[in-house]
């Protein structure tokens, strides 16, 4: 399932992936308070896939979302980001 500081999340239903992004990211809150210097950053990497990580990007009590997929025909990726 990744560090404690990043969790991979895999889900095949909406509610799935509702129940196991809120789990994660309360066990990123509770983890990021005893040092509280990093906020939560989850990033969809496709269909049903994301991590959910402290990250240095985001402040402290925020969580952000972005979105990372992985180009077709061998460009980059593509990615975005929002708060």
């Amino acid at each position: 399932m990744g560090s404690p500081h990043c969790l991979t999340v895999l889900a095949t239903t909406r509610s799935e992936v509702d129940d196991k992004l809120n789990v994660s990211i309360q066990q990123l809150r509770a983890l990021a308070q005893e040092n509280p210097l990093r906020g939560i950053l989850v990033t969809r990497r496709g269909p049903g896939s994301f991590t959910v990580e402290l990250s240095d990007q985001v402040p402290y009590g925020e969580t952000w979302e972005s979105v990372q997929f992985t180009a077709v025909d061998g460009e980059g990726p593509v990615s975005s980001r929002e708060r």
